[in-house]
């Protein structure tokens, strides 16, 4: 499949695509875009301007003697075959028919709308679980870190003694970067849901084999709560997207429950 490239201006807030590269050849032709546009690069999951990749940019700007011999052939077989030529296709047309404005391409508009609608969605669920996430460690854990606010003597020894308070204050920053909007920590938020998914849920099983009950919902939370936080990171897909947030919230909150509510339920 040809590769193909969403677009923006220097100043747009809003991206137009994708286009193939023979539409951008186009596009530039008719200096409807500029080396200074943008293109949305997945490999790095940024947006690069066409003047910092040089070989792309000589394939959208080529010398004028190859646009001009292009441009001959063109003319050439025009000629040859003017009864059985087709309407030239404006500039107008294309970029309608790119971003769905037509009814053969309303569908591409459909589901970039979806995607902007999953994009929108899935931040802010992302940093409501690992909110959740740091109250579950934080809170049982109050007594250390006001110790060490207050700089009571020994409360460094007990941090040290208790390292999950780290992770808890990871959860924390992480989840007010995402209400902020601060999309550049996802690989930092799947490493971390790797590390829920997979360390704490082997550590909750083996409690549970060596006979505790409740260790067993811990295991099955910790891995809801991973995988909802990996899904999330990654997805596009609305429904996916959907599953993935409710599994990360109730695994969350399983969490919570867990180590919080139902121990002080259960002792009262």
């Amino acid at each position: 499949m040809a590769e193909e490239y969403f677009i923006r201006g220097p100043e747009d807030e809003t991206a137009s695509g994708p286009f193939s590269l023979d539409a951008l050849l186009t596009l530039a032709e008719a200096e409807k875009i500029s080396p200074e546009h943008y293109y949305y690069d997945p490999k790095i999951e940024s947006w690069v301007q066409f003047k910092s990749n040089e070989p792309l940019l000589k394939q959208i700007y080529p010398q004028k003697r190859k646009l001009a011999l292009r441009k001959r052939e063109e003319e050439a077989s025009d000629a040859v075959n003017v009864e059985d030529a087709s309407p030239p296709v404006k500039i107008d047309e294309m970029l309608a028919a790119a971003e769905g404005h037509t009814p053969e391409t309303r569908h591409v508009r459909t589901r970039r709308q979806w995607q902007e609608r999953t994009a929108a969605i899935s931040v802010p669920t992302l940093g409501i679980m690992l909110l959740i996430s740091a109250l579950s460690v934080l809170y049982p854990s109050w007594n250390i870190i006001n110790g060490i606010i207050n700089e009571t003597e020994g409360s460094l020894q007990l941090l040290f003694q208790n390292p999950v308070v780290f992770l808890g204050a990871l959860d924390l920053l992480m989840g007010i970067f995402l209400l902020l909007n601060a999309t550049e920590i996802f690989p930092l938020i799947r490493f971390r849901a790797m590390l829920g998914a997979g360390f704490f849920s082997i550590v909750f099983a083996a409690d549970w084999i060596n006979g505790d009950p409740a260790s067993l919902w811990l295991a099955l939370a910790s891995l809801a709560f991973g995988f909802g936080l990996y899904i999330c990171t990654l997805t596009l897909n609305f429904n996916l997207m959907l599953i993935s947030a409710a599994a990360g919230i109730i695994g969350a909150l399983g969490i919570f429950w867990f180590t919080n509510l139902a121990p002080v339920l259960l002792a009262s």
